[in-house]
């Protein structure tokens, strides 16, 4: 594990600021107790809590264990602002999943003069924005997208150089680390002849950007050679195989109802870069086939998917599936792994951002200062010509 993002949750766990599991939604099945913390009313509380933690392992991955903490609230709330902000973000302004709940958040930028924090989005910043020089203030370089998906140069501007303390981005060395989700142990199991049994098609992919820097649609079809693929979505060639938006998850049942196998390839090659792809797929008994610049082998668990990068080129992936489905055992031995595991929402945790940043607040804040950040954020970080093309 990379050891600044080892120190970020070994802190968060000694100040108490522990991850509680399915905050909301699951308590109840969890016997979770649920401490209310107030903005004018510290509270000091030992409670033996059902808590998620990072695997040291593998840093995708989240266990599930119960120990005593001592809840605080805190009387001071941190004002947190938006500039520029993500056209996803709506109603997600709550921090009432957190365990630390004393900051509220706004999107208007009159605000940000009386902001504790100030969280820019560097993916589309346009070139009139500028900060400031109230440096009692943190400033946070925000990014959800690949870097080559950034639409802007602005952050990268002299102007820039060293006004941002924190990164918030999918990486796992950011300051607050907000990876597109993580993956749940719960030793589960599962029913391999039954789910073999009602499979009848090798591989779906789910696709609607179909030009991408990864050139994953030429890996696609190129195995296509050698063996079916199904392509759902705006790329797709068969007119039978739609999947609009609002039938995204009527989609993903196929991977319960028909397919052995689903591509989860990214359209960058980036580090870290793991998106809703294949942390979808453990919502369903299809096995994962990854194609990305993250390092999997470190990140999750060995042999609950299969990674291009372990083939030299798409003919021997395809053999190799093929020989799978011809063998149930080898091909179980794989479910078994993957079912050990489960989807999880960690939004509704403490491994939200929110939750994270505003636990930051509260601590003992340290500010970084990023000279660079083009450095920092593209320079080497993404591989522009894959090398597993023919």
């Amino acid at each position: 594990m990379n050891y600044k993002y080892k120190i970020c949750f070994v802190t968060c766990l000694v100040t108490s600021l522990a991850a509680v599991a399915f905050y909301l939604t699951s308590t109840r099945l969890l016997g979770v107790l649920t401490l209310q913390t107030s903005s004018s009313t510290t509270l000091k509380t030992r409670q033996q809590l059902s808590l998620l933690e990072v695997s040291l392992k593998h840093p995708l991955v989240l266990h599930r264990r119960s120990v005593n903490i001592t809840s605080a609230g805190y009387e001071t709330r941190k004002r947190i602002v938006w500039m520029n902000v993500p056209s996803w973000y709506k109603t997600v302004k709550s921090f009432d999943h957190c365990y630390l709940r004393s900051c509220e958040i706004s999107t208007n930028e009159a605000h940000i003069s009386s902001a504790d924090a100030v969280i820019v989005n560097g993916v589309n910043l346009p070139s009139s924005k500028h900060p400031n020089t109230n440096m009692n203030q943190v400033w946070i370089m925000y990014g959800w997208e690949a870097p080559l998906h950034y639409h802007s140069n602005t952050i990268f501007r002299s102007d820039w150089n060293g006004r941002f303390n924190w990164t918030l981005t999918y990486r796992l060395d950011s300051d607050i680390p907000f990876p597109y989700n993580r993956i749940l142990y719960t030793g589960g199991t599962v029913n391999i002849s039954d789910v073999l049994r009602r499979k009848s098609r090798s591989i779906a992919w789910f696709v609607s950007n179909c030009g991408t820097p990864s050139k994953r649609e030429v890996y696609v079809t190129e195995l296509q050679k050698y063996i079916d693929v199904d392509i759902y979505g705006a790329c797709r060639h068969n007119k039978s195989f739609d999947c609009p938006k609002e039938r995204s998850f009527e989609c993903l049942g196929l991977l319960n109802t028909t397919y052995r196998f689903y591509l989860s390839f990214e359209n960058s090659l980036c580090k870290d870069y793991i998106t809703e792809k294949f942390y979808n797929t453990f919502m369903t008994s299809a096995i994962p086939i990854v194609r990305g610049g993250a390092n999997y082998t470190h990140l999750l668990p060995k042999g609950t998917f299969i990674n291009t990068a372990s083939f030299d080129s798409p003919k021997s992936l395809a053999n190799y599936i093929k020989s799978l489905e011809r063998n149930e055992t080898a091909m179980g031995h794989i479910l078994q792994k993957k079912h050990k595991y489960a989807y999880i929402n960690s939004e509704s945790t403490d491994f939200d951002w929110r939750c994270q940043l505003c636990a930051k607040l509260h601590g003992n804040i340290t500010r970084t200062h990023y000279t660079d950040m083009k450095e920092w954020l593209k320079t080497g970080k993404c591989q522009e010509q894959p090398t597993d093309l023919p």
